[in-house]
């Protein structure tokens, strides 16, 4: 699979978010409208992220990722379950300092109820220029590293969204 696709089921009292294929920032306006509404909701108790078909990630969905791993600290006290089996991506997790953020695993989740495709609102530019800003500084936020990494970036974007 070259291009990348987002799903979800709630199971029981978990949320699960499953990507698979190329997880890149064109997804951004999606997952992050699906973040949003997911964040207001009170039915669920954890949320799981599995990457186990995934083949690569980009910044913005990291970022985008990390901020899942903040809202579960906030609102439940506890890391966020990953699930990662691809060895290119759990070295760019490992890069990015997921370990210290997520409780990180080699397995597969056993999904018993049909994924739901998140919804395609379609081209959002404005948005996605919005989403991608705070994916990076979410993902600067974890450390120094990351911090130096995007800071060139962090500033481009808030460059855009100021007009200039």
């Amino acid at each position: 699979m070259d291009s990348g696709a987002a799903f979800y089921v709630k199971q029981g009292s978990i949320y699960i978010l499953k990507l698979v294929g190329d997880i890149r920032y064109t997804m951004g306006c999606a997952l992050g409208d699906f973040l949003d509404n997911l964040f207001t909701r009170t039915d669920y108790d954890d949320i799981i992220v599995d990457l186990t078909e995934a083949h690569s990630i980009d910044s913005t969905s990291l970022g985008l990722l990390a901020k899942i791993a903040n809202f579960n600290q906030r609102r439940f006290s506890h890391k966020t379950t990953l699930l990662s089996t691809n060895p290119d991506v759990n070295q760019i997790l490992d890069t990015m300092g997921f370990y210290d953020i997520f409780t990180i695993r080699d397995t597969g989740a056993a999904i018993t109820a049909a994924l739901q495709p998140l919804a395609d609102q379609g081209p959002c530019k404005d948005e996605l220029t919005r989403i991608v800003f705070e994916a990076h500084q979410t993902l600067s936020g974890l450390n120094a590293r990351n911090q130096e990494a995007f800071r060139g970036v962090i500033e481009q974007l808030r460059v855009k969204l100021d007009g200039g």
